[in-house]
């Protein structure tokens, strides 16, 4: 017994095999998560546009390798794939929300101000439409919600007396001064500073509705 531990050809034999049990340990997934790329990739599209949304680019943001980016996703496609479903699926949970039995027309034009006068997602919705005029598919997935938001804004003209084709002609003026409010707040400092609010906007809009309207 021993002699065995002092061959030196033993020692060898243990020693190989010490090298086989590491190298077969496996390899440690990345700490950063979907989510955490899908955020970021959100980041650069607000800012810089989604030729910004670059996997080398998203790296450096993480502090991450490159390498690490494909235990989640199969290519750049893939993760701008992603993106668009994740921001598909929030706006129709926020759409389709349930509303408090109390909620009257009052609190859900509010809520949807609110909303669309966001800073983050104002910055978020015109890089979108920047990115949908280069992309077909794009523009058809926005487009589809688009559409999605008119009908909610009928819906809240409804309950507040229009009749439907008032409401549906007006849903789509208020929509078109939502998004040309959002780009003009987010290009032009001066407007940020001392230019008129959604609400405000929206709101006159609303009144000189009301006072051509056959309702």
């Amino acid at each position: 017994m021993y002699s065995q531990a002092l061959d030196p050809s033993n020692q060898f034999r243990y020693r190989a095999h010490d090298i086989r049990m590491a190298s077969a340990s496996p390899v440690r997934e990345s700490p950063l998560q979907p989510d955490n790329w899908i955020q970021a990739a959100f980041s650069r599209l607000s800012a810089q546009g989604v030729e910004a949304v670059r996997i080398e680019i998203l790296a450096r943001d993480l502090g991450a390798t490159k390498g690490s980016f494909y235990w989640h996703f199969k290519d750049r496609e893939d993760l701008l794939s992603r993106m668009l479903l994740q921001w598909e699926n929030e706006e129709m949970q926020w759409l389709e929300a349930p509303q408090e039995p109390a909620s009257g027309a009052a609190a859900r034009w509010a809520r949807f101000i609110e909303r669309s006068a966001n800073p983050e997602r104002a910055r978020l919705e015109v890089s979108l439409r920047a990115w949908a005029r280069l992309d077909e598919a794009v523009a058809s997935r926005v487009a589809a919600i688009e559409a999605k938001r008119r009908a909610h804004v009928v819906s809240v003209l409804r309950d507040v007396g229009f009749t439907p084709s008032t409401a549906e002609r007006w849903s789509e003026i208020a929509l078109l001064v939502c998004l040309g409010w959002m780009d003009r707040a987010t290009r032009d400092p001066g407007f940020q500073l001392t230019g008129r609010g959604l609400g405000e906007s929206l709101s006159d809009l609303i009144l000189a509705a009301s006072a051509t309207a056959d309702h």
